[in-house]
């Protein structure tokens, strides 16, 4: 007995707290975020269970808007309605009407700009005058840094990146340390017309050292990057170049001399390589001489 009440004791629970679950989020709507390249379409989606009612789609009202409130997008008695649609969404919004009524909510935002950044859209779904917040849904705008480019003059270098979102720091590497914050100048300027970002960051070097030029993004978890080693000076060079002319002969013939030392049988092959070359011509001459007056 006390097993069997155990039980429905149990199962009274989970349904209670299935009760409890669905209650919630029926109340409370799917939250996303998405992300949305600048210049480019984005997809806020928001599906729910059907929306086919006797009186659909009479009687059926659905808004997306943002958070001021703003309105995105309107779809009305079956017609999408544009009088109460804010300027700044004109013409940068679309639905697709068949799919409403089998719960596909979702607003296509085309193109991105760089003020839809954090937009956050409520969609508001209406039926008989009944109203409920189905989704809600946030844009993350981004766009990706060029990779830098490096620039050495004057024992200074130069990085340089542009057309990136959101604003974000150029980090510097050398060797094994990353390089801190105040031993670089760094300048971030904004696009006046798309809001992208143009980075250039300068750092003092020394010869021979190495170093890489990193910017990362993090909405889109990218990183461009760029190394160098810096040049010795030419003087350095030309006295490196003279260093070897003089030296390298040198060992060559120390070289020579330690081989014929160490080894009598190489010095031998040697002579005779040295003593094969053809007989000069006046040597052949006078053979023939001695030849044609063998009493002489």
């Amino acid at each position: 007995m006390v097993c069997i009440h155990l039980k429905m004791a149990v199962g009274i629970v989970l349904a209670v707290l299935l009760y409890v679950i669905s209650v919630v989020s029926s109340t409370h709507p799917k939250e996303q975020t998405v992300v949305g390249i600048i210049g480019q379409p984005v997809l806020l989606p928001c599906d729910r269970s059907t929306l086919a009612t006797p009186n659909y789609p009479t009687k059926t009202r659905i808004y997306w808007q943002d958070l001021t409130p703003r309105v995105l997008h309107v779809f009305k008695d079956g017609n999408e309605e544009y009088v109460h649609q804010n300027s700044w969404y004109k013409n940068r919004t679309s639905i697709n009407t068949d799919q409403l009524a089998s719960g596909n909510l979702s607003l296509l935002l085309n193109p991105v700009n760089v003020r839809d950044n954090l937009l956050t859209c409520k969609v508001i779904l209406i039926i008989n005058d009944v109203d409920s917040q189905e989704c809600q849904i946030t844009v993350n705008v981004a766009a990706s840094y060029q990779k830098p480019t490096l620039n050495f003059k004057d024992m200074t270098l130069v990085c340089t990146t542009h057309g990136g979102f959101p604003e974000h720091q150029v980090t510097w590497r050398t060797h094994n340390r990353t390089l801190e914050r105040h031993e670089a100048v760094t300048k971030t300027t904004q696009d006046p017309v798309t809001g992208n970002y143009n980075i250039s960051s300068r750092v003092n070097v020394t010869e021979g050292q190495n170093l890489t030029c990193s910017i990362y993004n993090p909405i889109l978890n990218e990183t461009q990057s760029n190394f160098i080693v810096i040049p010795t000076s030419k003087e350095e060079n030309n006295f490196l170049k003279c260093f070897l002319a003089v030296v390298c002969p040198l060992v060559v013939l120390v070289a020579a001399v330690i081989l014929c030392v160490r080894y009598p049988n190489l010095r031998k092959s040697w002579r005779k390589m040295i003593h094969c070359c053809p007989e000069p011509e006046n040597t052949a001459q006078e053979a023939e001489i001695a030849e044609l007056n063998p009493q002489q």
